[in-house]
């Protein structure tokens, strides 16, 4: 699919065009990709049909600018419309050249089905045909397709297995992947390697999160000399990274005599997400240049492993320095000050976000729910609540309004919130009914809960998790209904915990429940023996 940089093809000369087609040929040959698609219009007015080569020679430009141009999808998506309005859907396929370049089109536009119509009325398809399909299957990532057109094709290229290997590797069929890097090592035509089919196997092992077939792949970029490949080292520092084979990520970052941006930012990260904070904070302090992604990753790590301060420490670094916060330096930041109830600090930051016009996404008005609800101030996370438009309303934020009434005491609240909920349309998820079977819990509510919980599995399909079952325990230890629930926990996927069964027990000496102690007490003898 991909096609060489440089200036737009040159559309023929021969023969001469006149009028409106000699507007269009001027237009392609000048690079104008959207003032040449503006022609179609008057070329289907006038009752002409531009020749098949000026047509391809407009689809290829469009191909070449996709990167630079931001209307790329109109632009592309309108010469597809007029392909098809003007009766040429029939006879383009007739057109191989042309045809390649729609395939392109197609996928890029995300259209696979449409690109696969077009090839499968193809007379004449080439290699090249082949590879823009396996190209397109690779871009999304559609293995199944991809082996299909690869198993049908007379000929082969090493940009056909490339793509195939990208295909499979993306689409998670990682062993078939492998099978076909064998295959091509066998070609008797010997058709070598390039840097794309690494890249591609790379892909493959970050997805399997496979340790050992990483270290394999070390050692054929080794053996076939690609480890000098800036692109290719930086993406296996980043699959060892994500393996949590922290050391050989050091060890390959150490060699390599020319460390990239991305290199000393997969390394912080790693060390921030495993814990070895000390280890982040040096590496973070040697990178000749840091991005917002090394400055985020610290943060969040300090966040998630109790440095809190240290985190907003990081936050005011980064402002002196002049770096730019994005949504998820601003979610880390509330996070942090939820975490140790830093009001005031929260409140500055809040501040921040409001003057510099951010447009905050559901990620951040949820921590700033929770910050404001953690710090005490209520009425303020209902007011973060109440301004969001309603489109950015969806599940998330709801939860954490939800979590945040559930935090005060206002379990009541938390009921009503949830029907508001369902009233508009938006689908609960686990940690919703986490919450309100918690607020039925502190309102003594045992009839609605339990009612909750089955609306939960019965309407929802959402499978409960061992901490809707405390809550379900909690709530049937106050009823009458003692056979319905251990037959109910005895049923469970779940393998319930000791201690769980110890709460229960505790909960029934709490509110006199003599009868049900007696059952408990013999399952969990039973457990013991």
């Amino acid at each position: 699919m991909s096609l060489p940089a440089g200036s737009p093809p040159p559309p023929p000369t021969s023969p001469p065009y006149t009028g409106i087609l000699a507007a269009l040929h001027r237009s392609i040959a000048g690079g104008h990709a959207a003032a040449a698609v503006a022609l179609l219009p008057e070329l289907s007015r006038a009752g002409l049909r531009p020749p098949f080569p000026l047509l391809s020679s407009l689809a290829r430009l469009l191909l070449l600018r996709r990167a630079t141009a931001p209307c790329f999808p109109s632009l592309a998506g309108r010469l597809l419309l007029y392909v098809r309005l003007a009766g040429l859907k029939r006879i383009v396929p007739c057109s191989t050249q042309l045809a390649n370049h729609l395939l392109s089109l197609n996928f890029l536009l995300r259209r696979p089905r449409d690109a696969r119509r077009l090839f499968a009325r193809m007379p004449r398809p080439d290699v090249c045909s082949y590879n823009a399909m396996l190209a397109g299957y690779a871009r999304l990532a559609l293995a199944a397709p991809a082996a299909e057109v690869f198993a049908a094709m007379p000929h082969r290229d090493l940009l056909s297995y490339n793509a195939t290997l990208l295909a499979l590797a993306g689409g998670g069929e990682m062993q078939k992947a492998v099978a076909l890097y064998s295959e091509l090592r066998g070609t008797s035509t010997s058709l070598g390697y390039s840097d794309q089919t690494f890249l591609a196997l790379l892909v493959g092992c970050e997805k399997l999160v496979d340790r050992e077939l990483a270290r394999q792949l070390h050692a054929h970029l080794i053996l076939h000399g690609f480890l000098s490949d800036i692109r290719i080292a930086s993406s296996l520092v980043d699959v060892y990274t994500k393996c949590v084979c922290i050391a050989d990520a050091e060890d390959l970052f150490n060699e390599m005599p020319v460390k990239s941006e991305r290199m000393w930012t997969t390394l912080v990260c790693g060390y921030a997400e495993d814990g070895q904070l000390s280890t982040a904070r040096r590496l973070f302090n040697q990178m000749p240049k840091k991005n917002i992604l090394s400055w985020n990753s610290l943060m969040e790590g300090y966040v998630r492993h109790g440095q809190e301060a240290e985190a907003l420490s990081i936050f005011q670094h980064l402002i002196k320095e002049g770096v730019h916060p994005d949504q998820i330096t601003f979610t880390s930041c509330f996070r942090a000050c939820a975490a140790v109830c830093a009001l005031k600090c929260g409140q500055q930051i809040h501040g921040r976000l409001l003057r510099t016009g951010f447009y905050p996404n559901v990620m951040i008005l949820s921590s700033l729910i929770d910050m404001y609800s953690r710090c005490g101030y209520l009425a303020d996370a209902r007011q973060v609540f109440s301004l969001t438009v309603q489109e950015k309303k969806d599940t998330l934020l709801w939860n954490a309004l939800l979590g945040a009434l559930c935090h005060h005491g206002h379990g009541q609240e938390v009921i009503g919130s949830f029907v508001q909920m369902i009233r508009e349309r938006w689908k609960p998820d686990a940690n919703t009914f986490l919450t309100v079977l918690k607020a039925c819990c502190h309102c003594n509510l045992v009839e609605e809960g339990i009612g909750f919980f089955e609306l939960m599995t019965e309407r929802y399909r959402i499978v409960p998790g061992e901490d809707h079952y405390v809550c379900l325990v909690d709530l049937f230890s106050r009823s009458s209904s003692h056979d319905k629930m251990v037959e109910l926990i005895k049923s469970s996927p779940l393998l319930f915990r000791k201690q769980i069964w110890e709460i229960l027990a505790g909960n029934c000496i709490i509110h006199g429940n003599s009868e049900l102690l007696k059952q408990i007490e013999e399952h969990m003898a039973e457990l013991a023996s």
